[in-house]
C-alpha cells in the first residue's frame, strides 16, 4: 500500500507543470512623473535673473562730465554749478534710502523659506540673485556728484560688490568658494559702514 502511494506522488510530481515563466507585455506603459507645481516658477524667475544679468554686463554706466577751462573734461560740476539732471531730492538721503530698501530686498529674499523641494530652494535662490543684481544697480543709478564722497565711496563699493556676488552665483559659484565668501564679508562690511554714515 506504501509502494502505491508511493507511486502516485512520484507520478503527480513528474506530471506536474513547470512554472510559469513571467511574460513580458509588448503594449507601451503610460508613466506619469510627478512634477512640482513649482518648477514652471523657478523657470520664469531664473531666466529674468539671467536677463538682468545681462542688462547689467552690457549696460555701460553713465559719467557725466563737464568741460572745464580750456577744454579740458573734469568729472561732476564746477564749483558753483548747478548739477543738469541731477536726481530730485537730497542727495545723501536719497543713496541711504536706496541702501535701506536694498539691504532689506536682499535679506529677505536670501531667507525665505519655502521648504526643502529642490525646485523650492532653486527658486530662493533664484530670487536671492536677482535681488543682489537688481539691488547692487538700483543703488549704484542712485549716486551722483552731489552725493558725500565717503558715502559714495561705500554705496559704491557696497552696489559693485552685490553685482558681482549675483552675477558669480548665477554662474554656478556657491558660498563656500572662497572668491565668493570674500565678496560676501566685503559686501557686510561696506554695508554696515553704510549704516554708520547714514545714522551720522
Amino acid at each position: 500500500m506504501a509502494d502505491k502511494e508511493d507511486k502516485d506522488l512520484a507520478s503527480d510530481a513528474v506530471s506536474s507543470d513547470p512554472p510559469a515563466e513571467p511574460t513580458v507585455s509588448r503594449v507601451p506603459q503610460k508613466v506619469t512623473r510627478n512634477s512640482s507645481p513649482l518648477t514652471p516658477i523657478t523657470l520664469v524667475i531664473a531666466l529674468i535673473a539671467v536677463g538682468l544679468a545681462v542688462w547689467a554686463l552690457l549696460r555701460s554706466p553713465e559719467s557725466p562730465s563737464t568741460e572745464g577751462p580750456a577744454g579740458q573734461a573734469t568729472e561732476g560740476p564746477l564749483p558753483g554749478e548747478a548739477i543738469e539732471g541731477a536726481l530730485p531730492g537730497d542727495a545723501k538721503q536719497r543713496v541711504c534710502d536706496a541702501a535701506q530698501v536694498v539691504t532689506v530686498a536682499v535679506q529677505l529674499q536670501t531667507n525665505t523659506d519655502l521648504g526643502s523641494e529642490p525646485a523650492a530652494v532653486e527658486a530662493v535662490a533664484a530670487n536671492a540673485r536677482l535681488a543682489m543684481l537688481g539691488g547692487g544697480e538700483y543703488l549704484l543709478s542712485q549716486i551722483e556728484p552731489g552725493t558725500p564722497a565717503e558715502l559714495a565711496d561705500a554705496a559704491r563699493s557696497f552696489g559693485t560688490t552685490l553685482r558681482v556676488i549675483g552675477i558669480n552665483a548665477l554662474a554656478g559659484m556657491p558660498n563656500s568658494n572662497p572668491a565668493q565668501d570674500t565678496r560676501l564679508r566685503e559686501a557686510e562690511k561696506t554695508r554696515d559702514m553704510l549704516a554708520k554714515i547714514c545714522t551720522a
